[in-house]
């Protein structure tokens, strides 16, 4: 006990050496505040780890048992489009009772669960009746019933218990975490399972639905609050009025970003699309991680802060900022450096064309790295809109953008406009920082110029073993 004692002792003392070493904080001390981001973090990014691993697993299994390189494309068309559903599934309530400053009130927290219900009921419908078109316009008849029984899972995420919300909102990500990676790993056993004696693509699917209901079932049974059919009417306005701007940024955020394999889809081969498919992965991984930090730990803890004492917010925002773009310049300089690299040595001489993909598709990683604390700021100030208008302009100009490459020049210009759309959806959330906290708005744009050069930087060095 005391060698335990004193080994977390040490570990604190040298996480405030290092949290010294960040611009701002060198006063730093183990205070609660420190010690609750350092363990949600630990927490975020161990459960995100073994989530990676566990579907990383699932999709081995898949690919050997049941995809051949011919189908690899059009699978990556269905994982999208669940993807897609399971983002549909949030129109930002959670996000609500976070910052919201009526968060811990029993009614506000149980009318945001009654329209999160109602919602998921009714996208329920609406993805069973986009069934058919979709299965019609890529020509893949099967894809029908396997989106509709897919589409369950929206439906049942949508009763999960407000609990989810509230150990978001007070930081108790050990339990979060725990529930979600146990969700994941009963999806995980029920899709090996359903391969075992079927190996079908229904294998996906009903894992999907198993893990949701896992999910759900996991959060009402640590739920603190009785769930009723109290109504709060002006809870419920506040949470529409909040939850319509993220529900266009989540849904332009899938369409134009996300969905993007929808559309490439319809301008290149299947082994194309595979490859593509294979470095979106890739480069997603680590900064998805890091989005997962700033999302279950930074987004909570400016949304505190901001309650408590804006001057101390802006000083914390832009201490983070510092780390997040430190972060942001490692991932494109590492992903511009040797994609090529990386490709040559795990994978197959056939998946090439990955390299350059992952180039480009890693640029666009580190520019959503450096951008997410920004949006997540501006969310926590409860202002939606402005990453509901980035989003909006980010889609416009990738449908756009895409149509124009693919028709005028090919392939790499096309993916080259993913890459670069990013940057100009970025420019839309500058107002909003000048806007709700305008003291850090010169330090956002110091940060910008220094990724700016990084990456060109990065461009023209040449890179050993590149």
């Amino acid at each position: 006990m005391d060698t335990q004692l004193s080994a977390h002792v040490r570990w604190e003392r040298a996480t405030v050496t290092l949290i010294r070493l960040i611009p701002g904080m060198k006063s730093a001390g183990m205070s609660d505040r420190i010690r609750r981001v350092i363990h949600g973090s630990s927490w975020t990014l161990a459960g995100y780890g073994i989530s990676q691993v566990l579907r990383l697993v699932a999709q081995i299994v898949l690919a050997h048992l049941l995809l051949g390189p011919s189908a690899f494309g059009m699978v990556a068309l269905v994982n999208v489009f669940l993807s897609g559903l399971e983002m549909l599934s949030d129109l930002g309530i959670g996000m609500d009772v976070v910052q919201h400053s009526r968060g811990d009130d029993p009614r506000f927290i149980n009318t945001a669960f009654l329209i999160q219900a109602v919602r998921g009921t009714i996208l329920f419908v609406i993805a069973a009746a986009l069934a058919y078109p979709f299965a019609a316009f890529y020509r893949q008849p099967a894809a029908r019933a396997l989106i509709v029984v897919a589409a369950i899972s929206i439906l049942v995420r949508g009763i999960s218990s407000s609990s989810l919300w509230t150990m978001l909102r007070h930081l108790e990500l050990r339990k979060l975490t725990m529930i979600t990676v146990g969700s994941e790993l009963v999806g995980l056993t029920v899709s090996l399972g359903w391969v075992y004696i079927s190996p079908t693509a229904w294998a996906l699917v009903m894992g999907r639905v198993a893990a949701s209901v896992a999910l759900a079932i996991a959060s009402h049974k640590v739920s603190k609050n009785r769930v009723t059919l109290d109504w709060d009417s002006a809870a419920a306005k506040s949470i529409f009025l909040f939850g319509t701007g993220i529900f266009l940024s989540t849904a332009t955020y899938f369409f134009g970003g996300e969905a993007e394999r929808l559309v490439i889809g319809k301008f290149i081969s299947v082994a194309e699309l595979g490859c593509f498919s294979l470095a979106v992965t890739l480069s997603s991984a680590p900064s998805r991680a890091i989005q997962q930090v700033v999302g279950q730990v930074f987004f909570p803890m400016m949304s505190n802060s901001l309650r408590d004492d804006r001057e101390a917010a802006a000083r914390h925002y832009r201490a983070a900022r510092w780390v997040f773009l430190a972060l942001s310049i490692a991932l494109g300089m590492g992903f511009i450096a040797y994609s090529h690299r990386l490709v040559v040595l795990l994978l197959p001489p056939k998946y090439l064309m990955a390299g350059w993909m992952l180039q480009l598709l890693g640029f666009r990683a580190a520019q959503e790295v450096f951008a997410a604390p920004t949006s997540s700021l501006i969310l926590a100030c409860g202002d939606s809109w402005y990453s509901a208008l980035a989003n909006t302009v980010r889609l416009v100009l990738m449908v756009a953008g895409i149509w124009i490459a693919f028709n005028k020049f090919g392939i790499r210009e096309g993916i080259a406009v993913l890459a670069f759309v990013p940057a100009i959806s970025y420019l839309i959330l500058l107002p909003g920082i000048a806007r709700h906290l305008h003291k850090v708005l010169w330090s956002e744009l110091a940060a910008l110029g220094i990724f700016t050069a990084a990456m060109f930087t990065a461009l023209v060095l040449p890179w050993p073993w590149k």
